[in-house]
């Protein structure tokens, strides 16, 4: 048993060779999953951990969900092109899942006021919000997670850009009934250049995400578990 690190690339080929470079040596990790959204280059490396796929089109930070079902092992690790996850820290998320899978866990983590106003400080404990930007969940949440969100698309054609931290971690928590916990997480910082949160409006965008996940997930949750159910039994 093994991990998959996943991880979304855009723009940034040298920060990913680094990562690669030094975390495709970790014991760990059993494969290496790099989702290239940018057409600008083509992406390689050299190590057989490593799987890239590399795309002519932006499908955005969704195509985390892509990476989810192309892994192979239940445990998986989610994280930005913008930092090198240290071997430290793999174990401890690895840790963690093993002794409890039915939650996630994230080295940054967010929790909104009561008014669902999208808070920046890095909350500890439990969190509603697990930051994708270094996270770790279990793979079977996919089939979830895929119907959920098919049907929160589906409300008044709604779209979004960012906030697939949000969507995944209110799922997780509608699924197993459980907050996700934030994790002391060693790693090193790269270059962020072109990160989604320096962009204007980005809490506002967050706060209406949070409060429609929240809002969705009240009013369906019974709805979705018993539509699961039944596509189970057939």
């Amino acid at each position: 048993m093994t991990i998959s690190l996943l991880i979304n690339s855009w723009k940034r080929p040298e920060n990913v060779m680094e990562i690669l470079d030094f975390q495709s040596r970790y014991d760990l990790v059993g494969e290496i999953i790099v989702f290239n959204n940018y057409k600008g280059f083509a992406l390689s490396h050299d190590s057989p951990k490593v799987k890239i796929v590399n795309t002519s089109h932006d499908f955005g930070l969704r195509t985390r969900w892509a990476n989810m079902y192309l892994a192979r092992n239940e445990c998986v690790i989610f994280q930005d092109d913008d930092l090198i996850l240290e071997e430290d820290g793999i174990e401890k998320f690895w840790k963690a899942h093993n002794q409890d899978s039915e939650r996630g866990y994230a080295a940054w983590g967010r929790n909104p006021d009561g008014d669902g106003v999208y808070k920046m400080a890095n909350a500890s404990g439990e969190i509603e919000i697990m930051l994708t930007r270094a996270c770790c969940v279990n793979r079977r949440i996919l089939p979830y997670l895929i119907q959920s969100e098919i049907k929160f698309l589906s409300q008044d054609d709604f779209e979004y850009t960012n906030g697939e931290d949000i969507f995944l971690s209110y799922c997780l928590t509608s699924f197993y009934g459980k907050l996700n916990r934030r994790l002391s997480i060693p790693y090193e910082k790269l270059s962020s250049d072109h990160a989604i949160s320096k962009r204007p409006g980005h809490v506002q965008e967050r706060t209406k995400m949070v409060r429609r996940c929240k809002a969705f997930f009240e009013a369906r949750h019974n709805e979705i578990l018993s539509g699961l159910a039944e596509t189970r039994s057939r």
